[in-house]
């Protein structure tokens, strides 16, 4: 596995502090002398070249760094736009559809039906307008799409968000890729299952200094073998189709915010994934 660019960064600080010290030990061991002037100047010079092209080196590597990062963020937006793209064409589609349905209870006279109808256009529009009041544009508009995904799906998808958002700053991309992964690493779990029992839940909350996402599901368990291997790159049991990344994704994106992931499975309680990240 690469090194992290945090780890390479340090590395060329730390040789960059070691050229320094050794530089210092040099003069403080072997006094400049008039006859040897031409030798000491050849001998710091290699040392302030050397120092140069560290700074220089680590000054590349750290705009290298930003220019990813910048990348990954629109990389992340893009995506959240071509979902919410989506969300809006499936919506967009939702209302024709309950405009046709609403005009064929009227025509039947069915106005029992065409009261449950509207209330349950009512409760989803209510609910909907919940996400959407997330203090953080790239969370919120994650949420929504993922909220008209369950709703294609047949999902009920349960959001419990009592955190505030809104200071994430760039952190937010990495934060909407971890849920957005979990997500649906959680529907394609429940995709199996009677329509009843498709049941998953994301909480948000803060626990003391720490920030806390949970996404649990009513699935079926997973087998202590597969718990160990769940977050290696590319294993996957659900078959082709599948690249077995997106636990990785979540784990890496987790360690990068300096934070943890963890995961329980049992018969009873489903599985659930905890995400711990400080300074949020």
């Amino acid at each position: 596995m690469k090194k992290s660019k945090y780890s390479v960064v340090l590395l060329a600080f730390f040789q960059l502090v070691l050229l320094v010290f050794v530089l210092a030990q040099y003069l403080l061991q072997h006094p400049v002398q008039p006859a040897e002037t031409s030798k000491h100047l050849i001998i710091l010079g290699s040392f302030a070249g050397s120092i140069a092209l560290n700074v220089f080196i680590v000054a590349r590597m750290v705009k290298v760094y930003e220019k990813e990062a910048l990348l990954s963020a629109r990389e992340a937006m893009a995506q959240s736009l071509v979902s919410l793209a989506g969300s809006i064409k499936v919506q967009n589609q939702d209302f024709n559809l309950y405009i046709e349905e609403i005009s064929n209870l009227i025509q039947q006279e069915r106005w029992d039906d065409l009261a449950s109808h509207l209330e349950n256009i009512c409760n989803k529009i209510t609910f909907l307008n919940n996400v959407l009041k997330v203090d953080n544009a790239i969370i919120g508009a994650l949420l929504k799409a993922k909220v008209s995904e369950a709703d294609v799906k047949r999902i009920r998808l349960d959001i419990d968000i009592s955190a505030s958002l809104a200071g994430l700053g760039p952190k937010a991309v990495d934060l909407a890729r971890i849920i957005g992964n979990l997500v649906d690493n959680a529907f394609d779990a429940v995709l199996p299952l009677e329509e009843p029992e498709r049941i998953v839940s994301v909480k948000i909350h803060r626990t003391g200094p720490l920030l806390q996402l949970e996404v649990s599901n009513r699935g079926p368990a997973i087998d202590p073998g597969t718990l160990k291997k769940i977050f290696e790159p590319g294993y996957t049991t659900k078959g082709e189709g599948h690249s077995g990344l997106g636990l990785h994704i979540v784990k890496t994106l987790a360690e990068k915010l300096m934070g943890t992931v963890r995961v329980y499975s049992d018969g009873t309680n489903g599985t659930r994934f905890v995400v711990m990240l400080p300074g949020m």
